[in-house]
């Protein structure tokens, strides 16, 4: 397949991918609206911003996600990418803004203000994204391209109580129904986008932001490929899997697979790296969006 040969060139991965893609895309420019959802990592999140890293409280501009490097290779206008992506969106916040996240629309630590309401996102919006993406979807004929990235907060909230397990029967008691949760959710959001759009849809595996969470990544990304794989057998039009997850650990092999050792997440002053992308890791992510939009069903 095109992606596994590009994908194949290990070194210089991103650059590779510009120089072969990017061009053959601008040459044949595809008018319409890009609508990004999910949650920090299609936001564009970067702990660097914020104190005490930075002497001022960023602005929801300051953020660049994939979806911005999408729109930076295929010159996209600004006014025709809507990227509805809010940091601590889990799965349930996705549906319902009044269920628990970790940190999108409540706070994720004591004395901090909700996201949504406090930094503000890319566009903004005071309804749950689903809604919101529904009357998009409703109201804007010209999307012919959908991204989504959900589901790595719903397991971020129960890896703490991971981390205590010393077996794996105690592993899946708790990650069991989180993922079984996860997958109804997952099932209702991209039920949802399809009774209202057919064009190109993207759903996004996760990379691994450290050796050691590999199988938990993997797990919940067997879910995403679980009910893509039930729901076209139902009719549905093709939904789109972007392996983040695969990307990440080609791009990483002469690191031994660590994202955070290839310079694929933001690395922070204390030597140790957060789980987002830093812009390398982005343009990855981008880079994989766009291949996605161009292969033939």
């Amino acid at each position: 397949m095109q992606e596994v040969g590009v994908l194949m060139t290990i070194n210089k991965l991103t650059s590779t991918l510009i120089l072969l893609v990017v061009p053959a895309f601008a040459a044949n420019p595809q008018p319409g609206t890009y609508l990004a959802l999910g949650d920090s990592v299609a936001f564009g999140m970067n702990p660097l911003l914020f104190p005490p890293y930075s002497f001022q409280t960023p602005t929801s501009s300051q953020f660049v996600g994939f979806p911005e490097a999408f729109a930076k290779f295929t010159n996209l206008p600004a006014t025709n990418l809507v990227n509805a992506a809010c940091p601590g969106e889990t799965s349930d916040s996705f549906l319902n803004q009044n269920k628990p996240d970790l940190g999108c629309n409540s706070p994720r630590f004591a004395g901090a203000l909700p996201f949504k309401t406090s930094i503000g996102l890319h566009t903004n919006y005071y309804i749950s994204q689903m809604d919101f993406a529904k009357a998009q979807l409703d109201g804007n004929r010209g999307i012919n391209l959908v991204s989504l990235t959900i589901g790595a907060n719903d397991v971020l909230a129960v890896v703490p109580q991971l981390e205590k397990c010393t077996d794996q029967a105690c592993g899946a008691a708790i990650l069991g129904p989180v993922l079984n949760n996860y997958a109804r959710n997952l099932n209702e959001i991209l039920t949802g986008i399809r009774s209202r759009y057919r064009g190109t849809l993207i759903l996004t595996k996760y990379y691994s932001p450290a050796p050691a969470l590999d199988s938990v990544t993997v797990a919940l990304n067997d879910v995403m490929t679980t009910v893509v794989s039930q729901l076209s057998g139902h009719g549905f039009a093709p939904i789109k899997i972007a392996d983040g997850f695969t990307a990440f650990k080609i791009a990483a092999l002469a690191r031994d697979g660590d994202a955070c050792e290839a310079g694929l997440l933001i690395r922070l002053p204390t030597a140790v790296c957060d789980e987002h992308p830093s812009k390398k890791g982005q343009d990855v992510l981008a880079l994989l969006v766009l291949l996605g939009q161009l292969t033939k069903h």
